[in-house]
């Protein structure tokens, strides 16, 4: 949250210096030896010299231009020797960054650089601010004095304005403060505050002070009110400190600090605290009763932080922490937050708390890594959840000088350890998972080329895991290893060809195909007296040929293409006119060692073997629509287990309107897209991840009613979501946005947002009205925001 710049003044008679004009002046000078950024023409109804051509007069619709500079008068006088100029009468200055819409009079010292506005008008189009005052002196060192002045960011063509500033004296100095003394702040012409003195600054984007509330209303919260302040600490530094009011559950206080250390070196620290002290049989409200702490405390609080700092020898170090005093807090009160929407519902879903902190070092093609990773539970107990304290990673890779071979290396060590002694695994060996690992992976890659159309390599990867147990079941396991060697090869082929095409949007397509063949060989160990810590741990038996065949479209625009084969074959996707129109690929392949993850094992068959069918689709027929699908297709069944797929249009027209808002200068767009995902043998573990296995059915699938398994048949799809996203400008000045998720299994909403937002016909103001609906927790929320542009933001987009 900052706020912008609220009072801005330019060295507004700066403009004169196109009086730096040649020797002589015309009716109309255009001195042709000069750049026209450096022509001066004059145009007058009448042109005078006197004093020997020290003083020069123009009368009667005078204008004088440079580009991109034009200043309009009834009449302008300059002395050439003491560099003195006065214009008057409709005096009126037109330049791309800032404006004198009008003024009676102008006087001003070309060699000083001092001067003064008499009842003038002007606009900074950076800061879209305007202002005005019945005298407007600048005197030297970028020093600045407003007598009777207004100040706005409403640029209002007619009417009266929807708010301003007032004071009696504006002092501007050097050091970029703004003075206001004995001011007024004005809606719609009407006093409705008094200011005695403001200290203002001008120089940057943020002012100490408060910003404007939000304030909602929702079906469990009660009445919201959220009031922030804002504290620019310096030009790299601020905090912003807010105080929230729910009037049916809690009070609570937020406080954020940033800091910009430099251009890659940056640091934030956000911590709140929240008391239920109205909240009434809070526990009631859990959705989830599965969870390992399906507890509402009174008292719940949040840490949360990063920092990113690169030293002088190039190490990056980093750190991303959040901590939690509840596991339902992420769920509950993230929104109190200003996230993107998108970034808010990531963290309601998210499984853990995530925190790291490390350093990281490249030298050319070596890399380095090395952090502590710490992870709070939200759906299990904690105190078994492992942590990584530290992983260190060594990585790179290098072609050996004088042979075809490329050596590629990756060091892998981590302690994972838990806060409690690992559970009863039922007398498994070794699967406490508490322990140090270390896993050596170096691989030696042969690329090669057959003829000029086939490219291919071969690499082959020993690879040794060892590992140290803390707590192992069996005293004799404490150290345990596993060796295995990865074995691979592929070899492909591009083929291509070019068709004219003098359709619409383009005069030639390209169609490319690449297919190819890989081989991917682990041979099968005995792992079972290792732990389970992550997805190392569990390496299965592999001997799988891949056949995969993608097709790429590519099209020209602008002329035809000339007959020849040589500029036919000049298609380059690289090239500015050429765009990809679409991409297919599909991959398919046979596992010689049998079928994985076969919850049924049986006799191996071809379907058991086969993995599923991979499928990326792209489609961008225009620059404005593109379709993307990506799945899994089952062949041995003929069934998708799992895809995604989004179809997007985006307005191409480009916005040519400036608004403070960042919201009127996004396209229009909709969206819609559809996510599945089939159960498997584990989907039960979805709707209860604490089930104790020891005592629940071996499988969920095969017992579906057993009460372990919430005693009701898993549905054939986990997931089953359509997603749909609209941004539209309604007119110039309102605008709509809608996002929702409908769960297709459950036959529900499980999360709608929806807003408008309302943009004066000034530019200076902007109101947001917001409609949230959300399952988990069950909550329908509504909130009012309100902003004037330029002075107070509390967000950067609504939406």
């Amino acid at each position: 949250m900052s706020l912008r710049k609220s009072f801005y003044v330019q060295a507004v008679l700066a403009i004169v210096a196109i009086s730096c004009v040649a020797p002589a002046w015309g009716q109309a000078i255009r001195p042709d030896a000069k750049s026209d950024a450096e022509k001066i023409d004059v145009t007058a109804d009448s042109l005078s010299f006197g004093d020997g051509g020290t003083q020069i007069e123009a009368k009667g619709s005078v204008q004088i231009k440079r580009q991109p500079t034009t200043l309009k008068a009834d009449e302008v006088r300059i002395n050439r020797e003491t560099n003195e100029m006065e214009a008057k009468g409709r005096v009126s200055l037109d330049d791309p960054n800032w404006k004198v819409k009008s003024a009676e009079s102008m006087q001003f010292n070309l060699e000083t650089e001092t001067g003064e506005l008499q009842k003038g008008e002007m606009f900074i189009e950076q800061n879209h601010v305007s202002i005005s005052g019945q005298k407007l002196q600048k005197f030297s060192g970028q020093t600045y004095h407003i007598d009777q002045g207004f100040f706005t960011t409403c640029v209002c063509e007619s009417g009266r304005t929807p708010w301003r500033i007032s004071a009696d004296e504006v002092d501007l100095t050097l050091e970029g403060t703004g003075i206001i003394r004995h001011g007024y702040f004005y809606i719609y012409d009407v006093p409705v505050l008094y200011i005695p003195y403001g200290i203002i600054p001008l120089q940057t984007e943020r002012q100490t002070g408060f910003l404007f509330p939000e304030v909602g209303q929702s079906n469990q919260d009660g009445f919201r009110y959220l009031q922030p302040f804002f504290w620019a600490l310096s030009k790299s530094t601020d905090a912003t400190f807010s105080f929230d009011v729910e009037s049916r559950t809690r009070l609570g206080v937020l406080a954020e600090l940033r800091n910009k250390i430099d251009r890659d070196s940056d640091f934030q620290f956000l911590t709140s605290y929240f008391n239920e002290l109205w909240r009434k049989n809070a526990d009631a409200d859990i959705v989830d009763k599965t969870i390992a702490q399906p507890h509402i405390p009174k008292n719940r609080w949040s840490v949360v932080g990063t920092h990113r700092y690169t030293t002088a020898t190039d190490w990056l170090t980093y750190s991303d922490f959040a901590a939690f005093g509840d596991t339902l807090f992420t769920r509950e009160l993230v929104d109190r937050f200003d996230l993107p929407p998108q970034k808010e519902r990531e963290i309601q879903a998210s499984r853990f708390g995530r925190s790291r902190f490390g350093a990281f070092k490249n030298w050319e093609d070596t890399y380095f890594n090395g952090d502590w990773r710490f992870y709070q539970d939200f759906i299990q107990f904690a105190k078994t959840t492992l942590q990584r304290t530290p992983e260190v990673s060594f990585w790179g890779r290098r072609f050996l000088s004088g042979f075809p071979l490329e050596f590629r290396w990756r060091a892998e060590g981590v302690s994972y350890l838990r806060r409690q002694d690992c559970p009863g695994t039922g007398g498994t060996t070794g699967q406490c998972g508490d322990g140090l690992r270390l896993d050596l992976r170096p691989e030696v890659v042969l690329p090669f080329r057959i003829a000029s159309y086939l490219v291919g390599s071969v690499s082959v990867a020993p690879r040794e895991t060892v590992y140290y147990l803390y707590s192992p079941v069996n005293p004799g396991d404490r150290g345990v290893s596993r060796e295995l060697v990865e074995i691979r090869g592929n070899i492909g082929t591009t083929l291509s060809r070019v068709f004219s095409w003098n359709g619409p949007g383009g005069s030639a397509i390209r169609h490319v195909i690449e297919p190819e063949l890989s081989y991917f060989y682990v041979p099968g160990v005995n792992q079972d007296s290792i732990p389970i810590m992550d997805g190392v741990d569990r390496i299965r038996h592999r001997n799988i040929v891949t056949l995969a065949v993608t097709n790429r479209f590519w099209s020209k625009t602008g002329t035809a293409l000339p007959a020849s084969d040589t500029a036919v074959e000049s298609l380059n996707p690289f090239i500015s006119n050429v765009q990809e129109l679409g991409s297919l690929r599909l991959a398919m392949g046979y596992n010689f060692a049998g079928g994985p993850g076969n919850p049924f094992p049986g006799p191996a068959t071809l379907s058991t073997n086969l993995t599923d069918v991979d499928m990326n689709l792209r489609l961008t027929p225009m620059s404005y629509l593109n379709f993307a699908l990506d799945g899994g297709i089952n062949p041995g069944a003929w069934e998708i287990t799992q895809a995604r797929a989004t179809v997007a249009l985006v307005d191409p027209r480009p916005i040519t309107r400036r608004s403070l808002d960042p919201d009127f200068m996004r396209p229009n767009f909709v969206s819609i897209g559809y996510r599945y995902l089939l159960n498997g043998p584990n989907g039960f573990l979805a709707s209860n991840a604490n089930i104790n296995l020891d005592e629940s059915p071996a499988n969920c699938t095969r017992n579906p009613t057993d009460p372990r398994c919430d005693g009701a048949p898993n549905p054939k799809s986990l997931i089953g979501d359509i997603v749909t996203s609209v941004f539209y400008h309604v007119t110039d000045n309102l605008l709509l946005n809608a996002n929702s998720v409908y769960d297709v299994v459950n036959n529900r909403f499980i999360g709608v947002r929806a807003g408008v937002k309302l943009l004066s016909p000034c530019d200076c103001w902007t109101m947001t009205l917001l409609l949230k609906h959300d399952i988990n927790p069950a909550k329908t929320s509504f909130s009012f925001n309100f902003n004037l542009l330029g002075v107070g933001t509390q967000k950067k987009s609504s939406f």
